[in-house]
């Protein structure tokens, strides 16, 4: 459904309506082992490698699943069938992990998370790939990530209002995040989703904007072929890396930085809240700005800027300017961050690339890519940061920190995250997917499209 008109908003919000409910399931990802430890009595190491194990394969199944999605999508024109499945598996995991047997154990934990986990990449990734042919036109695209990026925050903040519905309709008698508020999440969740994705599969119609390309046998040859001939998506990944790398690294340290070194233990939730909500206010206006300039100019305009703020960031020390500065660059940094929603405009660009120069669409297998990036290797880059500080000799239970740990804390929080940011601005500021680049790219693909399959394209 190629179109330069603008998408119906009604369009729109069928299609983020997975996931927003995907964000209320991820609501409770990153404190989930602490719900488990403090109410099922197991233990945070044991719940660690546990979830260790399931993050291990991660470099295995998003690309596996990204490129058996689109070789669906090769021989039937449409990715529906991974979405419906991706949602019931979803569903299937999340009811389990959020409400377990009273006499739980470590392995049911790691089972149901890796099952959810699963869960989410076999409907996401296909969901990602669906949205980069919502639309060609540049400006369109730039709207739909945004649409989608808000939705995927917005869910957490719903998740987080579970427990007070939970109370106000007599399902839990209190707010604390236990078992009770969580099986009640489960339950929403587990009619939601598919509601949701109901409403999109009938309302959204087939994504499918040419004829689609003849089915092949995957082979790790074509995998290595398909990232390594197309030298835009390698430019955008060599910029992407770092950036997620260090924004993981981040968030690691950033309580630590905050609470620990600079003494605003106090502070932090309102300094948290502030960073958040300039996340909120960043999409759409980054989302704007890459709808209306060269898309790679604003993203690198961006990193820069929060390579300043991270600067700023390091100049705080424990005193009177400490809180003054976190309330102005903390949110700047984060303002900042929330332009990566451009990244996923660009990588609908580079689908297009690809089915030009390569003839197949891997949207799929790049979306795939692009998620690994963000979402697992943050996490272990979050894991890396608070070993860093960590080898400098940094004590979170000290009043004073040495030189050293004021060293590591500062080179790992602040002083990298500049560096590097200014650096994958530099990466990215000539990337070859101008406006102007893209245009030829999908006139090039609708002559050749219209003339494989005239009835079909013009649909």
């Amino acid at each position: 459904m190629s179109s330069p008109t603008r998408l119906p908003r009604g369009l729109l919000v069928a299609f983020c309506l997975p996931s927003l409910v995907l964000g209320v399931m991820h609501g409770p990802e990153g404190m989930i082992q602490s719900v488990y430890a403090k109410h099922a009595a197991l233990s945070l190491t044991a719940l660690a490698a546990a979830m260790l194990a399931t993050k291990m394969f991660d470099a295995i199944t998003y690309p596996l699943i990204g490129t058996l999605s689109d070789r669906a999508y090769a021989r039937t024109g449409s990715r529906r069938g991974w979405v419906i499945g991706g949602s019931l598996l979803s569903v299937v995991g999340v009811w389990f992990l959020l409400r377990p047997p009273q006499e739980v154990t470590v392995v049911y934990f790691g089972i149901w998370m890796a099952v959810t986990y699963v869960g989410w990449k076999v409907i996401e990734i296909p969901l990602q790939a669906w949205s980069y042919t919502l639309s060609a036109d540049y400006a369109q695209r730039a709207r739909v990530q945004a649409w989608r990026a808000f939705a995927q925050i917005a869910g957490p903040f719903l998740f987080f209002a579970m427990p007070y519905i939970a109370m106000q309709i007599g399902y839990s008698d209190s707010s604390e995040l236990d078992f009770r508020n969580l099986g009640f999440a489960a339950v929403v969740c587990a009619v939601a989703l598919p509601l949701a994705t109901a409403i999109m599969v009938a309302r959204v119609p087939s994504e499918s904007t040419g004829p689609p390309p003849a089915p092949r046998r995957f082979s790790a040859k074509e995998f290595v072929r398909a990232v390594r001939d197309n030298p835009p998506l390698l430019r955008l990944c060599a910029a992407f890396l770092p950036f997620n790398l260090l924004v993981g690294v981040l968030n690691g340290v950033a309580y630590l930085y905050i609470d620990a070194y600079l003494g605003l233990g106090k502070q932090f939730a309102a300094i948290a809240a502030a960073a958040l909500l300039a996340t909120l206010v960043g999409l759409p206006f980054w989302s704007a700005l890459a709808a209306r300039y060269e898309r790679h100019r604003v993203w690198a305009g961006c990193m820069a800027a929060a390579g300043i703020a991270f600067a700023g960031f390091a100049a705080a020390s424990p005193g009177p300017l400490a809180l003054p500065l976190c309330f102005v660059c903390y949110p700047i940094i984060f303002f900042c961050v929330s332009s990566s929603v451009i990244v996923y405009t660009m990588s609908a660009d580079i689908v297009d690339y690809g089915k030009l120069n390569l003839g197949e669409d891997h949207g799929g297998l790049y979306g795939a890519l692009f998620f690994f990036l963000q979402k697992s290797l943050m996490g272990v880059s979050a894991a890396a940061g608070l070993a860093l500080i960590g080898m400098f000799g940094f004590d979170a239970t000290a009043a004073v920190q040495s030189a050293s740990g004021v060293i590591g804390i500062k080179l790992t929080g602040a002083i990298l995250p500049a560096i590097g940011m200014i650096g994958a601005a530099a990466i990215i500021w000539n990337y070859p997917l101008t406006r102007a680049r893209m245009a030829e790219v999908q006139a090039a693909l609708a002559k050749r499209d219209s003339a494989i399959r005239p009835d079909q394209f013009s649909q």
